[in-house]
């Protein structure tokens, strides 16, 4: 009897020990399968870490395309961020400014000068430099005996023009001199007559998008406008000449 309770001990053992081994592989087994199912939750992360390092060239791809590449500033702009363009009856806004023959090879000096001779066309689009000089060349236009049909004023955004729209500033004596010709007399008058009207011209296709109308409001000024200044002071008898020297304009 003893001898068959060893046995059955023994073998209780042997069983609990098989049990206690079985219990431990099967909670190994567990181990390993909830690592495993864990591994999917984890690869987001090393995706991110891999996209993490390659960070820096994506993000220059999406750059290039998203920042807005920087449009560089005309030096003109500074000086005179505007410009004024008395318009002539056939100009409109709305179709942007061009000369009359943009392929022209006309000299600075001869288009200033005799600008207004009809049957004359240049690659120039004369301009003012202030709105003053354009509204006392307007007033004159207006109290003219020949009655020109220039009212309106076109201001001519001059930061917003295109790189390959030349300005040539001919508002003082020391830009104007490189432009002389050999003849005296176009050269006195291309001196007057770019310091009347502070005359800066343009070469080249202004669009409608840099030109903001000023209209006309049927009032026309005296000649002898009291608002000026010694700065912006018109000499009206040499506009009066060149006018009366040119009473069939058809000019620039």
């Amino acid at each position: 009897m003893d001898r068959s309770n060893a046995t059955l001990c023994s073998e209780d053992l042997e069983l609990q020990k098989n049990q206690a081994e079985n219990l431990e592989e099967t909670n190994t087994l567990r181990k390993r399968r909830n690592s495993a199912s864990s591994l999917p939750e984890d690869e987001p992360d090393i995706t991110k870490i891999k996209t993490d390092c390659d960070g820096p060239e994506n993000e220059k791809k999406n750059d290039d395309g998203n920042i807005p590449q920087l449009v560089k500033k005309r030096e003109e702009a500074e000086k005179f961020p505007k410009l004024y363009r008395l318009l002539r009856d056939y100009e409109f806004i709305t179709k942007g400014l061009s000369a009359k023959q943009p392929d022209a090879k006309e000299d600075v000096a001869t288009h200033v000068a005799t600008g207004n001779k009809r049957g004359y066309s240049s690659q120039y689009i004369s301009t003012c430099a202030k709105l003053y000089n354009a509204e006392s060349f307007r007033s004159l236009k207006l109290n003219s005996a020949y009655k020109w049909d220039m009212k309106h004023i076109a201001k001519i955004d001059v930061e917003s023009l295109k790189g390959d729209v030349k300005i040539i500033d001919l508002t003082t004596n020391k830009l104007r001199i490189k432009y002389e010709i050999n003849e005296k007399e176009v050269n006195e008058k291309f001196h007057k007559f770019a310091d009347s009207h502070q005359e800066v011209l343009l070469v080249g296709i202004v669009p409608p998008s840099c030109l903001k109308l000023i209209e006309c409001t049927g009032v026309v000024p005296d000649l002898d406008n009291s608002c000026s200044d010694s700065d912006d002071s018109i000499d009206f008898e040499l506009l009066f000449v060149r006018d009366s020297h040119n009473s069939n304009s058809d000019s620039d």
